[in-house]
């Protein structure tokens, strides 16, 4: 008996999970890519954020933060590329503030990451749901 529960907890817990989609997300559209799109070459750092798929605020957009700042807007299987000065960062994820009906609300919940960038550095950070809404470095 024991055994059954474990595998159907089990079961549950990886239904949870959202692996990660590789190559399949694609860049959001430029109207909700809202700040740090222009690159000025030899002095800029790229950091990459990028929201997979999955059930989990599915039809939802989630707003991007970066030092605070409303940066983009991304939907399910999007990433948005931003080129910033370097130095300490605070890249966030948190609920749009523009949405209306069930993805909208008055929440300030927003979770952040510390970061430095230094110039001709690539960094890229995944918006997870590990067991709630989060954003992380990644490696991949």
């Amino acid at each position: 008996m024991r055994s059954i529960i474990v595998a159907v907890a089990i079961a549950i817990l990886n239904g949870c999970a959202s692996p990660p989609s590789g190559g399949d997300v694609g860049i959001a559209p430029a109207n909700r890519l809202l700040a740090y799109q222009s690159e000025e070459k030899g002095r800029d750092a790229n950091v990459t954020v990028i929201r997979e798929g999955g059930v989990n605020g599915a039809g939802c957009l989630f707003a991007i933060f970066i030092d605070g700042k409303l940066v983009a807007r991304l939907g399910g299987d999007e990433k948005a590329r931003f080129y910033l000065k370097p130095g300490r960062r605070l890249i966030g994820v948190g609920p749009d503030p523009e949405a209306t009906g069930r993805c909208g609300g008055s929440s300030s919940f927003r979770r952040e990451v510390a970061t430095w960038v230094q110039t001709g550095e690539q960094q890229t950070f995944r918006i997870v749901f590990q067991p709630q809404l989060d954003i992380r470095v990644s490696s991949y």
